[in-house]
């Protein structure tokens, strides 16, 4: 149980026995198919999962398995008491059938999912991580220093492990900064972030100064975030107009005119409806549905911090 937590927090498990189960599993995935899977690992890397592309397909094949054959039987046994052992079978199979089609799905695309989330955070910090890094640079600290600073810092910036692992490059396999920047500029599920650390390769080899351009690009990323949160705010302007209007003048307007209907008698039907059964759904599904679906709209809107 350990090492598969350890496995689905994007991690190599420590037992190796269960490691060697993920390998001998990946076996099973064809040839052809691992071709069309070219560009995982590169998915795996953007999304900071540190496993073997061998060992995540072990464990695609072992969490799909594993969630087929548990709805296979749960559902045999249920289905079982209502419509017999021979057609609980057949529909039991199905299920399984479409929970492994499922699991593979979710496995295939969770390093998008990993990458998309990662790059939100990135972009959202990214005019503070260019000012933190212009300022150590402006004050004479050379490149390799200022990324061990923002290692030590990063997960305030939500920049740690690129920070880190640019680290080990330096200290474990022996990397020069600018081999590790420009390695970490192409793992880096960031753009501007992946920019960011190309220019400081450039800038480097052409004798330039770091520290001027890091804060040209603080600058120019500030400028594009406070564009960002403008947006963000007129599109909470449009929204706080929809909700006032549809959501509570509306519905006022439809419960006064739907208790007058209701005193006029069983005689008043709306699209063959009681006016009664209509307010009903109105104050007890219309409405708290329309804001769940009004505060998604927002949270889709919400900035990341």
């Amino acid at each position: 149980m350990k090492s598969l937590m350890q496995c689905l927090r994007g991690s190599l498990p420590t037992n190796k026995g269960f490691l060697s189960l993920l390998l001998k599993l990946s076996r099973v995935v064809p040839q052809s198919l691992r071709s069309r899977l070219g560009n995982l690992k590169s998915k795996m890397a953007k999304a900071n999962i540190m496993m073997t592309v061998d060992a995540y397909l072990g464990l695609m094949v072992f969490v799909s398995l594993v969630g087929a054959l548990v709805t296979f039987f749960v559902s045999l046994v249920v289905l079982s008491w209502f419509l017999g052992f021979v057609p609980s079978l057949g529909f039991s199979f199905l299920l399984g059938l479409l929970v492994f089609a499922m699991s593979v799905g979710v496995c295939y695309w969770y390093p998008s999912i990993g990458i998309s989330s990662r790059r939100q955070k990135i972009q959202a910090n990214l005019p503070l991580i260019a000012n933190f890094m212009s300022v150590l640079s402006g004050s004479g600290m050379p490149p390799e220093r200022v990324i061990r600073s923002l290692a030590n810092v990063g997960d305030e910036f939500s920049i740690g492990d690129e920070a880190r692992r640019i680290v080990a490059d330096i200290e474990l396999n022996g990397l020069d900064i600018n081999t590790a920047l420009k390695n970490a500029s192409l793992r880096s599920p960031s753009k501007n972030f992946s920019t960011m650390l190309s220019g400081m390769v450039t800038t480097s080899h052409m004798g330039g100064d770091i520290g001027g351009y890091l804060r040209l690009e603080a600058d120019k990323y500030k400028k594009v975030r406070m564009q960002s949160l403008k947006g963000f705010i007129e599109s909470l302007g449009l929204i706080a107009e929809v909700y006032v209007s549809f959501l509570i003048a509306l519905p006022l307007a439809l419960v006064i005119m739907l208790s007058v209907m209701s005193f006029i008698g069983e005689g008043a039907l709306i699209v063959g409806l009681n006016p009664q059964l209509i307010l009903m759904l109105l104050t007890f599904v219309v409405t708290p549905a329309s804001v769940g679906i009004l505060l998604l709209l927002v949270d889709s809107f919400t900035p990341v911090r």
